[in-house]
């Protein structure tokens, strides 16, 4: 009854609790590192907004990232759904307390096998002076390629690296300062799962990749052996 009282309330506020699918591996251990944005980091520390940045939970600052970790969640054996959350905030302030912005509970949700959207709850002041106090927000969306990705199936592991990020609508309407699309750093993670939990990148490709090579090489010895009957060629 409770949970579906739980269940009710989320409904009516708009937020479903992300729910695992079955045969999905729990995550074990997380660690997501992004620098946000650069040149806005920049912009706050430097002489113009004379301002910083504070972290605190499940969010902290190694320069020169921030880093996402002690999260909670699952990922599916073959990567096309995910969810982990977090406890934590991320605080900009500057221009003597105009500028005050916190990002806070930060929740990284994978949607297919080469994107993702990151969502947080923004509350504060916007450059532009507007008072935002918003859950749940898309803010932004992660797109990342094959080449980026590494998974390693006997030891549980999923690394994605220097995924591109790109500010959505909603999370431009909620941060202010940069317009829908605007490019922000690159993000990337490591997922720990059990062992064996998660599919390997090169799954499927080594067979295949095995009878290709028999073929060729019988081709070559067929080829070997009929050169070894045919007669040599003519000298002058």
């Amino acid at each position: 009854m409770r949970e579906l009282i739980t269940l009710a309330l989320a409904s009516l506020l708009g937020v479903v609790p992300a729910a695992a699918p079955e045969g999905a591996c729990e995550v074990r251990e997380v660690r997501i590192t992004w620098g946000f944005k650069e040149s806005f980091r920049s912009y706050i520390s430097g002489a113009i907004a004379q301002g910083s940045w504070d972290t605190s939970g499940d969010v902290g600052y190694s320069l020169p990232e921030f880093t996402f970790t002690g999260g909670e969640g699952y990922v599916t054996p073959d990567r096309t759904n995910a969810d982990v959350s977090f406890d934590g905030e991320l605080v900009f302030s500057g221009h003597e307390g105009i500028l005050e912005t916190t990002l806070a509970n930060p929740r990284l949700t994978v949607v297919d096998t080469r994107s993702a959207v990151l969502f947080v709850d923004v509350t504060g002041d916007t450059m532009d002076e507007v008072s935002v106090s918003e859950t749940d927000v898309p803010f932004a969306r992660v797109v990342w390629g094959s080449s980026d990705e590494d998974v390693v199936a006997t030891s549980g592991l999923w690394e994605i690296r220097g995924a591109e990020v790109v500010l959505t609508e909603e999370g431009s309407a909620a941060f202010g300062t940069y317009p829908p699309g605007e490019v922000m750093d690159p993000m990337s993670w490591i997922f720990e799962v059990d062992e064996g939990c998660v599919q390997g990148t090169g799954v499927g490709w080594i067979p295949g990749g095995a009878a290709a090579l028999a073929v060729v090489a019988s081709a070559i010895a067929l080829a070997i052996r009929r050169g070894r009957k045919s007669p040599g060629p003519e000298h002058p």
